[in-house]
C-alpha cells in the first residue's frame, strides 16, 4: 500500500471505533423521577435526594426546592428496585441576606433521622416506562 492508501485506511478505521461508542443503548436502562418531599407533614424546604440500585449501577441525585425534586441527569434514574436517602440542609427562605449577615435570623433546620439519611430505611421500585414516574416520600 502507498502512504496515502494508508491514510484512508486509518481513517476508516477510526471513524468506525468512534462512531462504535455513541450508541444511545449504551449503559442501564433510566428513566426520570420525579416527587415530592414531606417530614411529619411539612414540607423539606431545602435538601438532596439519592437513589442507588440495589445491584450495581450509579448512584442518581438531586436537589429539594420546596420539598420537590426532579432526577433528570443522564436519563434519570436506573430501572430496578434502589435505596433511597434524603438529607435536608438549612434553608435561609424568607429570611433576607441582611437579616442573616446581623445574625438575628437563622436558616431554618429540618433534621431528618438518620432511617432516612445514612442508614436508610427506604426503598422504591424504579419502573420501566414513558414518561416521568412520580414518587413522594411521606416521612414521619
Amino acid at each position: 500500500m502507498r502512504p496515502f492508501e494508508f491514510r484512508i485506511v486509518g481513517l476508516i478505521a477510526l471513524g468506525l471505533l468512534v462512531s462504535g461508542g455513541c450508541s444511545s443503548e449504551s449503559g442501564p436502562e433510566r428513566r426520570v423521577v420525579t416527587g415530592r418531599v414531606t417530614y411529619q407533614g411539612e414540607i423539606v424546604p431545602s435538601g438532596e435526594i439519592r437513589i442507588a440500585p440495589e445491584g450495581d449501577g450509579p448512584v442518581s441525585a438531586a436537589q429539594i426546592s420546596n420539598g420537590v425534586f426532579e432526577i433528570a441527569q443522564r436519563g434519570g434514574v436506573v430501572i430496578g428496585p434502589a435505596k433511597v436517602m434524603i438529607v435536608a440542609v438549612p434553608s435561609a427562605a424568607g429570611v433576607s441576606q441582611d437579616e442573616l449577615d446581623r445574625g438575628g435570623a437563622k436558616p431554618k433546620t429540618m433534621a431528618i433521622p438518620a432511617k432516612y439519611n445514612d442508614k436508610s430505611v427506604l426503598t422504591a421500585e424504579i419502573q420501566s416506562g414513558d414518561g416521568a414516574q412520580t414518587i413522594d416520600f411521606d416521612l414521619e
